[in-house]
């Protein structure tokens, strides 16, 4: 038998002094902080969030402790990425090897070779993006012109319906 969806042995969540339970906070709920008076960037006439009390405004702790080491294991799924390093690993070995067999001292050499994958997965990034961005307008391109072509078939087909029960009318009467 399927087990009951009512079961009491799910976690719990953390319970407040009143004895209420207090929902999991988001990450977008951590830096989405209310406008108050002390908040230069607040719309005027804005009402800020008396329940709460005050709360202080992120840092770079709070966006460290947000970053998960799932995000790490995935980053190669990313759109562009693994083409992004392929690209800067091409690049860093091609600068760096030349560097080290024109005679520049290794730790020279290594230098260009970080600043070489750095700038060429940026750019390969960068550029692949593009071509995505072209790739996703021409669908949009594509996809208004099939809309188009299909709202032109059914006028067209109802035009013809419009002219057979005319011309059945006038073959009734």
């Amino acid at each position: 038998m399927a087990a009951d969806t009512r079961d009491s042995t799910s976690p719990k969540q953390p319970q407040t002094s009143s004895g209420t339970t207090e929902p999991k906070a988001k990450t977008y709920d951590t830096f989405n902080y209310p406008a108050t008076k002390e908040n230069k960037d607040s719309l005027p006439g804005a009402i800020s969030n008396t329940v709460v009390g005050k709360q202080t405004e992120p840092g770079v702790v709070d966006a460290l402790k947000t970053i998960k080491f799932q995000d790490f294991k995935e980053v190669h799924k990313k759109p562009c990425t693994r083409e992004g390093f392929l690209a800067g690993i091409g690049a860093a070995f091609a600068v760096g090897g030349v560097r080290a067999i024109l005679g520049a001292p290794i730790f020279t050499a290594c230098n260009w070779a970080v600043g070489a994958f750095a700038f060429g997965s940026f750019a390969m990034h960068e550029y692949c993006q593009g071509k995505r961005r072209r790739e996703k307008e021409g669908i949009q391109k594509v996809n208004a012109a099939l809309l188009e072509k299909k709202i032109k078939e059914e006028m067209k087909r109802e035009e013809i319906r419009r002219a057979k029960r005319k011309a059945k009318e006038e073959s009734g009467q």
